[in-house]
């Protein structure tokens, strides 16, 4: 009975419970005792039927209800008019928001009451009242109809309920989602700059206790300074307006960082113009493999690619490294990077795989020009031209 009604819930049932006025009205006139029975009557049934809202829909009161209204029914039928019947819409109503067989069965047993009690009074020769068996025809009928409505729209009621959890999940999922793209952004770019940072250092550190050339060490110094600013810059940029990370820097990038970290690259862009969506991945791609490379290869060499194969874009990333050492266990290298490079690709509908010596050579490419120990490779289709590309 605590429990909080439905929205217009009481609006519903203040009006049908103003609709039992009518019947009352054939009271008027009747002897005082008989009026008094039919209006008591009438009273307790709509108070039987206010129980289908104050209690939950699964409620045993339910039950009560329904027949404690199937009673009254049965009885104003019997004491006052057969015309009554067209009450049973009461009773049907308050039985409606169980399970469905359980519903079928009590207006099977309510159309069955209300007809055995219409074969006992003709077999009394109680006349039926003008039009009867139109009433009970389309009492019954009404009924039916309102016991299929109101599934309809329970079902209907509960697609609605699924559908917005759905929504909510979607929309939880898509934050969750956005917020993990950010996070490997933001990893790509400050462990890409931070490693450069790193070795930056470490020559100046170098140079100082080898050579003593305070200028040369001045310089690294200055160049750190530089790529802290550059740094600081990007991630302001990329936190205020989301901004992707442009090709054109990934790839000069990639050429400054594997130059400091004194690793002989060979870099080669046979393509022009990618998609936005396509050259953010790449770039990210990009900025993580050489990242891994300088930071846990150990690579004299490093090779990167990006060509027109059909109508897949592809970028490569071999060197000479560890990878050649460890293929078994070459494909968890890098920690969470390759899982990070994998995700970037599937968000644009391609593909990340990672290749062992043995298994690059097996593929007999041609590329690089030294035998790698490790290659990345990144492929998505793009709708995009063969351009002369960058050297």
């Amino acid at each position: 009975m605590g429990r909080k009604l439905r929205r217009g819930a009481i609006g519903t049932m203040m009006f049908f419970l103003l609709q039992l006025v009518y019947p009352a009205s054939f009271l008027f006139g009747l002897p005082t005792r008989a009026m008094a029975e039919g209006m008591g009557s009438l009273v307790a049934f709509g108070a039987l039927y206010s129980v289908a809202f104050l209690t939950g829909r699964n409620s045993p009161w339910r039950i009560v209800a329904f027949f404690g209204q199937l009673a009254i029914l049965l009885m104003l039928m019997a004491s006052f008019s057969l015309s009554y019947v067209y009450l049973l819409f009461y009773p049907v109503a308050t039985v409606l928001y169980g399970s469905l067989r359980r519903t079928i069965a009590l207006f099977a047993v309510l159309c069955a009451s209300v007809g055995a009690l219409v074969a006992v009074e003709r077999a009394h020769h109680v006349p039926l009242p003008a039009g009867f068996p139109y009433l009970l025809v389309g009492s019954l009928f009404g009924g039916s109809v309102l016991v299929y409505m109101m599934r309809a729209w329970m079902a209907l009621d509960e697609t609605n309920a699924r559908l917005q959890a759905a929504q909510s999940e979607i929309a939880r999922l898509s934050q969750a989602e956005e917020r993990a793209r950010i996070g490997r952004d933001l990893h790509d770019l400050l462990g890409h700059q931070l490693s450069l940072i790193t070795l930056k250092a470490q020559v100046a550190g170098r140079i100082l206790e080898r050579t003593e050339d305070v200028r040369r060490a001045r310089d690294e110094i200055e160049q750190i300074e530089r790529i802290s600013r550059e740094t600081l810059q990007s991630v302001r940029a990329y936190v205020a307006d989301m901004r992707a990370t442009d090709w054109q820097d990934a790839w000069r990038a990639a050429e400054e960082v594997l130059a400091a970290a004194g690793i002989e690259a060979h870099m080669a862009c046979e393509m022009g113009a990618l998609p936005r969506d396509v050259e953010h991945a790449y770039a990210m791609c990009l900025r993580e493999a050489v990242t891994n490379v300088v930071r846990h290869s150990g690579a004299r060499r490093c090779a990167v690619r990006l060509w027109l194969d059909g109508r897949l874009a592809v970028l490569a990333i071999a060197d000479d490294g560890a990878g050649a050492v460890k293929p078994a266990t070459a494909s968890d290298r890098g920690g969470s990077g390759i899982s990070g490079m994998r995700a970037r690709m599937a968000q644009i509908g391609g593909a990340c795989e990672c290749f062992g010596r043995e298994h690059w050579r097996r593929r007999d490419p041609g590329w690089p020009a030294f035998e790698p120990g490790w290659v990345v490779v990144c492929k998505a289709p793009v709708p995009v031209k063969r351009q002369e590309g960058l050297s």
